[in-house]
């Protein structure tokens, strides 16, 4: 491959695979520190492409009105998901009841996107959009033209991941939602109110798969089937090593220059490239790049 085909195919696949490791950061967080699996969360990154399609052209908002309304409305979308889905059934006799209901939301949410905004692909503009042709905004990289968008998608999955991090890592918050998380009994006796560091989980875990919808949209077209986006984000977490947020963060990258690389030569079959690679990784090492093996008990 020439220089040109090699710079595009990795800013494509970092892009993506930093959308992909929103949603793979988001899907560990809510395993982690709850229990739960998302089925629901592909679905939640097309309703926030959505959400950014109605502010940013139905609406005609400037850009800087659209981003605080997009988060504010990713929050009330979670604490919605929250009240609705999990919490009337987080005391449940068989614990796989909220798992199955996050596949029953992910229906519903497909089925209410569909009412609102019909099943035709929706145009979005790019975040840096050129006046003159209407078209992205490109850059001059040592020769070779890329998109503002892709370097923007990368670049603000990078700082997000990075302030999520920092989040649980450095800010007494985050102690409080770790600590909740292995032990909410203990948790409860030390003050620390579980429902909040419940709803602050939530908020996170959906607040990235909506930002990675609104830096996908621009990408591709705004439609019922980004939703598929998961199956990416699940390979990149079994590569990773699951319960490893770091590792899904890689394995989701990865992913994403994996998809690059096989669309240059088999567009039609880079699904079954990636998904080829995740079935090597489960039979050479199922515990992932990252992850821990466990000992099978006598």
């Amino acid at each position: 491959m020439s220089f040109n085909v090699v710079l595009t195919v990795f800013l494509n696949g970092l892009a993506m695979g930093m959308v992909y490791a929103l949603v793979a950061m988001g899907i560990i967080l809510l395993v982690r520190a709850i229990g739960v699996l998302n089925f629901a969360q592909g679905e939640l990154l097309m309703l926030g492409a959505y959400i950014t399609f109605a502010l940013q052209v139905q609406m005609e908002l400037p850009i800087w009105v659209v981003v605080p309304v997009a988060l504010i409305s990713f929050a009330v979308i979670a604490l919605i998901f929250m009240f609705t889905i999990y919490w009337p059934l987080r005391d449940a006799s068989y614990p796989t009841a909220i798992i199955i209901a996050t596949m029953g939301a992910s229906i519903v949410i497909k089925e209410i996107a569909m009412l609102v905004w019909g099943g035709l692909p929706l145009r979005m503009p790019p975040l840096l959009e050129n006046e003159a042709t209407g078209g992205a905004l490109l850059v001059n990289i040592a020769g070779v033209n890329v998109s503002w968008q892709l370097i923007l998608t990368a670049v603000v999955g990078m700082v997000i991941i990075g302030l999520v991090f920092f989040i649980f890592e450095k800010l007494y918050a985050g102690k409080m939602i770790q600590a909740a998380s292995q032990d909410k009994f203990a948790a409860e006796l030390m003050g620390i109110p579980t429902i909040v560091t419940t709803a602050a989980t939530y908020i996170i875990s959906i607040t990235l798969a909506g930002v990675g919808g609104f830096m996908v949209g621009p990408i591709f077209t705004v439609n019922v089937t980004l939703g598929t986006l998961l199956l990416r984000a699940f390979a990149g977490v079994i590569i990773g090593g699951l319960g490893n947020i770091k590792g899904a963060i890689i394995g989701s990258v990865l992913v994403g220059l994996i998809e690059s690389t096989a669309a240059v030569r088999w567009s039609t079959y880079k699904d079954a490239v990636i998904f080829l690679v995740l079935l090597a990784f489960l039979v050479v090492r199922p515990q992932g790049l990252f992850g821990m093996k466990i000992k099978d008990k006598a």
